[in-house]
């Protein structure tokens, strides 16, 4: 088996705790945006978007309103990102992933500004701890759809699928690197069940981040 040379990771509910006061930060201020303008999505529906770009799923239910919910919505998020953290054991990873030689991205659906806010909080660039980001606004295309995967490839150099692998916490995350023909996976830590994760065809699913080294190790990935 050849050796990984690249891991891509997604944000929220992958390598970042958006949980405050017991629900999600993105689905609340989904939530809050759409009900501040008149339209109620139940919660279960704006789960099962998580992982998908931001603007395209507000263009998709907010109708006529869909740019000053996107606006209510950014807004919300950016007053927010003090408030995040890490999964526990994140940056350990992202270190001994260094160590071993491998690259460490990060990828997320969530707008430019809020992507680029969680990642200087974090620390992430600032202490070495990843080679690259992106988002889907950015790239220009959403999840499910590779693009972020390959930008990322394309940035640092690698040019083989097979050897890189993502690491998500939804459906369409893990369907990304499925479509990308990437190692794919799944971990527990979101909001979205095994089962869901599952029915993605992800290559393995863990509980979490922390769990990674020793799978790799494992299964001779590094």
């Amino acid at each position: 088996m050849m050796k990984l040379q690249l891991i891509v990771f997604d944000m929220a509910g992958t390598t970042v705790n958006d949980v405050i006061g017991g629900t999600p930060l993105v689905l609340k201020s989904y939530d809050d945006a759409f009900r501040k303008h008149g339209i109620i999505i139940p919660m279960n529906i704006l789960n099962d978007q998580r992982g998908r770009d931001k603007k395209t799923v507000i263009k998709e239910f907010g109708g006529s309103k869909a740019d000053e919910i996107y606006a209510f919505f950014v807004d919300a998020l950016l007053q927010n990102v003090a408030k995040v953290s890490e999964i526990e054991g994140t940056s350990e990873v992202f270190s001994l992933l260094h160590e071993l030689g491998v690259y460490v991205a990060v990828g997320s659906g969530f707008p430019y500004a809020v992507s680029k806010a969680i990642i200087n909080h974090l620390r992430w660039e600032k202490n070495g701890l990843i080679d690259f980001w992106t988002c889907s606004e950015v790239v220009g295309k959403s999840r499910p759809d590779p693009a972020m995967i390959y930008a990322m490839m394309k940035h640092l150099n690698v040019s083989d699928p097979s050897r890189v692998m993502k690491v998500d916490d939804t459906f369409k995350g893990v369907e990304e690197g499925v479509r990308a023909g990437a190692v794919t996976i799944g971990v527990l830590t979101g909001t979205q069940s095994r089962e869901k994760l599952q029915a993605a065809n992800p290559t393995d699913i863990l509980e979490s981040i922390k769990d990674l080294p020793f799978y790799l190790k494992t299964k001779s990935y590094i």
